[in-house]
């Protein structure tokens, strides 16, 4: 072989080693925007729901009627301990809430940073704290499922007790939830197609979880598409346009 057949080998080789570092280049460039904006994009979620959770947590004229019904400890037993277990359980709720949302806040924040800047620094981090997040709000949401059964039961204790011992709870029931009775006692006051207030109490707090689960679930999803794009990000290296080919020069 000549050496001019070797230099041209070499620089053909040179060229393709090129395109495919620059193919390279563009998909990890474009993985790093959908990284940058999915992390963009779960901050702002973050900081809109830290908000709405304080807005209502802090705001005494949400829920106004509801809110002074529950908090009222000067009840009967067993409508007393009812309402302290349905306190407890809000509070905590509220919390797990705030917790995810500040975590998913930081992450965010660092995910984009790490997109923006191509940081191994960043990126590693946010992978593994990522994992972490997406199988603790997995395993919140199973939990949740496990406790519906006893979220149903306390709520409609609730309901039941209330108009059992006759509390101002009632009046908030049928204001707010357009409903009169409760399973069990028929009430020859209600109309005929009117929804007993257990019925519809729980099926208001159902109907609220069902599409805030659902909604976690995309968020989930989303999650993950994220962080595998970010793995690919972060284990990519440029590669070196390859070794040329060393003429051999003809005896």
């Amino acid at each position: 072989m000549s050496s001019r057949d070797n230099f041209s080998l070499s620089d053909s080789q040179h060229s393709s080693f090129q395109q495919s570092g620059s193919k390279m280049g563009c998909c990890v460039t474009f993985s790093r925007v959908i990284v940058f904006l999915m992390n963009l994009a779960m901050l702002l979620v973050a900081l809109t729901v830290i908000a709405l959770a304080l807005w209502i947590r802090l705001d005494n004229n949400f829920e106004h009627d509801l809110r002074r019904d529950i908090k009222y400890d000067g009840d009967e037993e067993p409508l007393r301990d009812i309402k302290r277990d349905m306190r407890t359980g809000i509070t905590v709720v509220f919390w797990v809430i705030i917790g995810f949302a500040i975590a998913c806040a930081i992450l965010g924040l660092t995910g984009l940073l790490g997109a923006a800047a191509n940081s191994r620094f960043l990126l590693v981090p946010y992978f593994v704290a990522m994992v972490f997040l997406i199988l603790l709000e997995i395993a919140v949401g199973i939990a949740v499922l496990v406790k519906r059964k006893d979220v149903r039961r306390t709520v409609k204790d609730y309901v039941y007790w209330s108009y059992n011992l006759n509390t101002i709870d009632v009046q908030a029931f049928n204001f707010r939830y357009n409903c009169c009775g409760v399973e069990g006692y028929p009430n020859p006051q209600c109309f005929q197609n009117a929804p007993t207030c257990s019925s519809a109490v729980w099926d208001r707090l159902d109907f609220t979880m069902m599409v805030f689960g659902i909604c976690m679930l995309g968020v989930i999803v989303l999650q993950i598409i994220t962080t595998l794009i970010s793995v690919f990000v972060f284990t990519y290296r440029r590669k070196e346009d390859g070794p040329l080919m060393i003429p051999v020069q003809e005896q």
